[in-house]
């Protein structure tokens, strides 16, 4: 075993530790997961048009897939698809609240702001800026969070 196949399976070890995951990364999949469950019940409120059904469904599996992998698993790969995923929910809010999403029946006219889509949107975000500085902080692992990130955690 040569040394860099040493440091590959300690960064894979680490890697695969729950408590090896950032503070940061846990705030942004803690917020994954509470944006999915919003959307797995509005995909029950919009249940009368199913193409809206599959996609809140889609996002919502997504969303909350990916929540438990990063609770649980750190890595540049987990958190570009974090900040790709919820970056994509955001997207899609967007164009539902400014001007329908003219290819899913059922959100293909503007809606205004309600509390529920506003707080999954907050949670998305907050995921996607999570992931991107759990990407971008390149620090050592820890398990003990730091205490804004706590603070957001506890926000959201």
């Amino acid at each position: 075993m040569t040394a860099s196949d040493e440091t590959l399976t300690t960064d894979e070890a680490r890697a695969a530790d729950p408590a090896a995951v950032p503070g940061v990364l846990r705030v942004a999949a803690i917020a994954s997961l509470g944006a999915g469950a919003i959307h797995a019940t509005a995909a029950g409120a919009h249940s009368e048009h199913r193409s809206a059904v599959i996609a809140f469904v889609l996002i919502a599996v997504a969303q909350i897939g990916w929540g438990a992998w990063a609770y649980s698993r750190a890595g540049r790969l987990v958190s570009l698809i974090g900040a790709a995923i919820n970056a994509a929910a955001i997207g899609g809010w967007v164009m539902a609240k400014t001007s329908g999403i003219s290819f899913v029946t059922g959100l293909d006219a503007k809606e205004s702001v309600q509390f529920a889509d506003a707080v999954a949107a907050g949670l998305a975000a907050v995921a996607v800026v999570g992931a991107l500085a759990a990407l971008a902080a390149h620090r050592s692992m820890t398990t003990r969070p730091h205490p804004a990130e706590a603070g957001v955690a506890t926000v959201a």
